[in-house]
């Protein structure tokens, strides 16, 4: 993955800062190919913005899924 000159990029530990995630779990992600990241030496970066994308697609799916079992519930009540 080529990174634009002027693009912010991201240790996984300040990319938990930003995120629910702990550094141990973003680096879990990046290991899977779940999240968008290159990994130089010993080390994953990522982007802010593919950080954001990836917690909003996560906040997306959530909410489908809990709009999913609403439905279920209420058909047992």
């Amino acid at each position: 993955m080529a990174f634009e000159p002027n693009i912010e990029l991201l240790s996984l530990r300040e990319a938990a800062e930003l995120s629910p995630y702990s550094a141990e779990y973003l680096n879990l992600l990046c290991r899977k190919g779940k999240l968008k990241a290159t990994k130089i030496g010993r080390d994953w970066l990522i982007t802010k913005a593919d950080l954001f994308e990836y917690l909003r697609k996560q906040h997306t799916e959530s909410r489908s899924r809990l709009a999913e079992l609403s439905k279920y519930i209420n058909l047992l009540m």
